[in-house]
């Protein structure tokens, strides 16, 4: 039997393999929503494994921003795993993805796909670990002490940035931070400072689609047709030069004022975990350099 992995835009067909494997561990049926939005964006591709006409795997690439890029919605029929068809889409989608670093989120538990990256040359960054904040803290924040004031040495000798192997979550997908996105980043204000708390923001779109929830900032959203934002959400990446929750609260307290704001951070932030909020443990980030 001759498998065959190719590109394809026909949506409807990976749609048909996650509808096959629902209920079934770690099938992820908010790839279906998302794949069908992302296929608008000339840097997202589609590949499928095909045998005799049918579509038995899936996975798709995406060239993001700041040379960063992203693989995801990997999928291999029941019937027809543990014959290395995983291990080829991977490989095909990782070799049309032009940016030096590449992201996938996994979660811990699923070993195979964990033995499959790692054989592929990801390794481990960390845990995701985020909160939504919606509602003040009981203090105050004073303005005159946020600012912009932060250099590119200050933010990699931060707690935090080397628990994260230097990656952000920025809208969606994770993101390399270089010293050159720190800049770029800078100069956008995106890069704020209030007292012992350094922290990448970015403003993102809320989408609510077939009753599941995503985020996005303008680079994507503005590239969407026929979807509507149901509100703007501040996201937050903190980092500390010290270990100090009221600097952090105060920070949010200022963020609030923009929008309902998410934190995005690892599991294991010795400060984030101290908020008197309910935080959510997310996926694995896995990351690929491409020499």
């Amino acid at each position: 039997m001759e498998i065959i992995v190719k590109e394809s835009r026909d949506v409807s067909r990976v749609i048909e393999l996650f509808d096959k494997h629902r209920g079934m561990p770690f099938t992820y049926l908010m790839n279906i929503p998302l794949v069908m939005m992302l296929s608008q964006l000339e840097k997202f591709k589609m590949f499928i494994a095909e045998a005799n006409g049918e579509v038995i795997g899936c996975i798709y690439s995406l060239d993001y921003i700041y040379d960063s890029g992203y693989v995801g919605g990997l999928l291999v029929h029941k019937d027809f795993r543990n014959m290395g068809i995983g291990s080829r889409l991977l490989k095909t989608a990782l070799s049309h993805i032009e940016s030096r670093y590449v992201y996938l989120l996994v979660m811990e538990e699923n070993n195979l796909a964990l033995r499959l990256f790692e054989k592929s040359g990801f390794r481990r960054a960390y845990k995701r670990l985020y909160y939504i904040v919606s509602q003040p803290f009981d203090n105050f924040y004073e303005n005159d002490k946020v600012t912009y004031d932060v250099e590119w040495h200050d933010l990699k000798k931060a707690v935090g940035f080397s628990e994260r192997k230097g990656v952000i979550n920025f809208g969606y997908y994770p993101v390399k931070m270089t010293e050159k996105v720190f800049e770029d980043l800078k100069r956008k204000s995106k890069v704020l400072k209030y007292g012992s708390v350094l922290a990448i923001i970015e403003e993102l779109q809320e989408l609510i689609i077939e009753d599941k929830l995503y985020t996005f900032n303008d680079y994507i959203f503005r590239k969407l047709s026929g979807v509507k934002a149901s509100k703007k959400v501040i996201e937050v990446n903190p980092f500390y030069t010290r270990l100090n929750p009221l600097d952090l609260t105060s920070l949010l307290n200022y963020l609030l004022t923009f929008g309902e704001v998410h934190i995005r951070t690892y599991d294991g932030d010795a400060v984030a975990s101290k908020l008197p909020l309910k935080g959510n443990i997310g996926a694995l980030t896995m990351e690929y350099e491409k020499t």
